[in-house]
């Protein structure tokens, strides 16, 4: 089933995701500069990289740029890493580690299937054409 403008579900839904993501890293930035925060400055560094590749995604999705594909994947390698740097960052103890692993691989593992989606569904509608121009 196609949404207004060409644009599939799964096109809509990935945007909501990202937009999402997006709001919610970049509010994690604004909250540490405001001094709401006790976040390392590094952390709000890899929030503020992850906000902005949702972002990217979030617009090449909607507006089915050639480039989203890349985008997903970067804010999958971006957040995953993120959060595999996370038990540096926050000093946590080895036995609360478990679930940092398991989650930067789904991580990843989103921004590989949204980009594969992505793909196949630019390639659909012919949006990934150099030069073509919808109406």
């Amino acid at each position: 089933m196609v949404a207004s403008q060409g644009r599939s579900r799964g096109r809509v839904v990935l945007t909501v995701l990202f937009a999402l993501v997006a709001l919610n890293a970049g509010l994690q930035v604004l909250l540490a500069q405001l001094g709401r925060s006790d976040a390392p400055e590094t952390l709000v560094l890899w929030q503020g990289a992850s906000a902005i590749a949702a972002v990217a995604a979030a617009w090449g999705s909607w507006s089915g740029a050639r480039w989203a594909p890349g985008a997903a994947l970067g804010y999958g390698v971006v957040a995953g890493a993120m959060l595999a740097a996370l038990p540096m960052l926050l000093g946590l103890e080895p036995s609360a580690r478990g679930g940092v692993w398991a989650g930067s691989a789904l991580l990843l593992l989103f921004g590989v299937g949204a980009a594969r989606h992505l793909r196949r569904a630019l390639r659909v509608t012919g949006d990934d054409v150099p030069g073509r121009q919808r109406a």
